[in-house]
C-alpha cells in the first residue's frame, strides 16, 4: 500500500485534541471513519485508479 499525507484544518486539529481530552471513543470512531473515506476516495496511483 502506498504511503498516504493527511493534512488537517485548524478546526479538524482542535476537534481530534478535544476528543483525546475527553476521551470520547463514539467520535474518535466516527473520526476515523471520515478519514477512511477520505483517504479510499483518492486514488492511489499517480495514473489513476486500477482497472480490474
Amino acid at each position: 500500500m502506498a504511503d498516504v499525507t493527511i493534512t488537517f484544518s485548524d478546526g479538524e486539529q482542535q476537534q481530534i485534541e478535544g476528543i483525546v481530552i475527553d476521551k470520547d471513543k463514539a467520535e474518535a470512531l466516527r473520526l476515523l471513519a471520515d478519514l477512511l473515506n477520505k483517504i479510499k476516495g483518492h486514488p492511489g496511483h499517480a495514473c489513476g485508479p486500477k482497472v480490474v
